[in-house]
């Protein structure tokens, strides 16, 4: 794979048509059924990630956060009313902007800075970096060379999600190549769990712990490590 080719694509479906599509899934429009079962696993998801947060993080005042991928900003916001200062980053531009617009309408831009930035750009230290579904769409080496930046990044809790692999979920991937690029969206790498914490071990982070989520066409591994 050309990672730099690839990441184009990304951020030129991501600012296209693909921002439309996932910030209905985002939001409260009308879905058809298999979008809907995306959405839900994702609120399912976030959900997760919210409580982990809690019990990693009591008090959040005076601490900062990172959102990598940040998309419409859902969960930039809920550690934003959780006293983070939240930094939202999103490789397509349209991603942040509508991050920064969230944030305004709910009284939150002065604890949220939003810009469109690739991953690996991304520079400085916070207590708190969270990167949902976004490594989903590397295979192995470009994920752990991600997942290794993320955690440079980090100095306390490290949030993400990944595609995890199995022969079922290869099965289905394996029948939607056949299917025209047209109408397909992006595609989806299934990672092992050896990659991911061989990954994690190599970076520093401490694996904690991991929650597995499917809801009909979403399903990605959530997962926590921590610093040391």
């Amino acid at each position: 794979m050309d990672v730099t080719q690839h990441k184009a694509h990304l951020r030129r479906y991501f600012d296209g048509v693909g921002f439309a599509r996932w910030s209905a899934i985002y939001g409260d429009a009308r879905l058809s059924v298999v979008r809907n079962t995306i959405r839900a696993g994702h609120n399912v998801m976030l959900g997760v990630a919210d409580s982990w947060v809690g019990e990693a993080f009591p008090s959040a005042t005076g601490l900062t956060a990172l959102d990598a991928g940040c998309g419409t900003g859902l969960f930039s916001l809920a550690l934003a009313r959780r006293g983070f200062k939240v930094a939202s980053s999103d490789l397509a531009p349209q991603m942040a902007a509508a991050t920064a617009r969230a944030a305004a309408a709910a009284g939150l831009s002065d604890r949220v800075s939003c810009w469109a930035s690739d991953l690996e750009s991304i520079t400085g230290s916070y207590d708190l970096v969270n990167c949902f579904d976004v490594l989903i769409h590397y295979p192995a080496e470009p994920f752990a060379a991600m997942l290794s930046h993320l955690a440079s990044l980090c100095r306390g809790t490290l949030l993400f999600t990944y595609a995890p692999y199995s022969p079922v979920l290869a099965a289905m991937h394996r029948v939607g190549g056949y299917f025209p690029h047209s109408q397909r969206r992006t595609d989806i790498q299934m990672i092992r769990e050896a990659t991911v914490r061989q990954a994690l071990a190599d970076s520093g982070m401490r694996f904690r712990r991991a929650e597995r989520v499917g809801k009909g066409f979403y399903h990605v591994m959530l997962v926590e490590a921590s610093r040391g």
